[in-house]
């Protein structure tokens, strides 16, 4: 009788290390997956799709937010839940930034170790991918003003371009130059430039839609790029800006530095390329500035 029950408790005791045996198995078969999958993209938001789909395999979540506020990511998967487990990424004394999973029920213990063990197959593609994306930013970025620059201006043309056409829809182009801008940097000091080109670049992005795009140009020139916006609706923006800018003051030192803009639009015609999109808008801005100068 003894011996039976010994034999049923040792048969159980291995039963259980061969489903535990099975299930390690399986998560590291899962973990090699996923480590793979991994390595094939450098997009942030890429990556976390991967992550979150081989993490439901495993712990079932309905939502996950990556966050790394020192360089302006920001990415959701899924949705929003009451329960939540947050982890703060770190790889050598680098903080890459945090994620929050969230669900409907709580965690367990063992899910919460099977999520941390995951975890760390990400830290290495997300620091590449951060490093990565550091680098786009330094290469299509203008660094006074956070904004778009001029490469990424005529990139993104030729793409908007090419896709109002494709679907018959409108699209504007503004410059914008600020007016006596020299004087500025002559009579008070480069640095006094560089805050209004910064609090102009600043007011445009504010001003316009979240479709919109900003970038400067060069020097004290700007350019909005206006998916799906007509000759009306440009006119409307227009009106909007120098409202915006007669009440924007620039404080430097001792100094109340007004602002005034000149401001041009086109609206892409079927004949036009990027450059003839550019020069139309440039050329109206031009002609409101000489109107300012009393010059035709």
């Amino acid at each position: 009788m003894n011996m039976n029950l010994y034999t049923t408790a040792n048969v159980y005791s291995n039963r259980l290390l061969d489903a535990a045996k099975v299930m390690h198995e399986k998560q590291d078969t899962d973990r090699k997956g996923l480590l793979f999958a991994l390595q094939s993209s450098l997009d942030p938001e890429r990556l976390l799709k991967i992550f979150f789909q081989h993490l439901n395999l495993l712990v079932p979540c309905q939502g996950m937010r990556y966050r790394n506020g020192e360089k302006g990511i920001d990415l959701h998967q899924g949705h929003k839940e009451a329960h939540q487990a947050e982890y703060n990424l770190t790889l050598a004394d680098e903080w890459l930034g945090e994620v929050r999973f969230s669900r409907r029920k709580q965690f367990t213990s063992e899910e919460l170790g099977r999520m941390e063990t995951l975890l760390a197959s990400l830290i290495l593609p997300m620091r590449n991918a951060i490093h990565y994306h550091t680098a786009l930013q330094a290469a299509s970025h203008d660094p006074l003003t956070g904004l778009k620059n001029r490469r990424s201006l005529m990139d993104n043309l030729a793409r908007e371009i090419s896709r109002a056409k494709r679907e018959t829809q409108p699209l504007a182009l503004m410059v914008i130059d600020i007016d006596w801008f020299k004087r500025v940097n002559d009579e008070i000091s480069h640095l006094a430039g560089d805050q209004v080109l910064a609090q102009v670049g600043a007011l445009l992005a504010k001003t316009v839609r979240s479709s919109d795009m900003v970038f400067r140009f060069a020097g004290d020139e700007f350019v909005l790029l206006l998916p799906n916006m007509d000759q009306e609706g440009a006119r409307v923006l227009r009106s909007r800006i120098r409202k915006a800018a007669k009440q924007l003051r620039c404080t430097y030192g001792d100094h109340q530095i007004s602002v005034s803009l000149s401001i041009g639009s086109a609206v892409l015609q079927e004949q036009m390329g990027s450059e003839e999109l550019f020069e139309a808008a440039d050329l109206d801005m031009l002609c409101e500035k000489a109107e300012k100068h009393g010059r035709t």
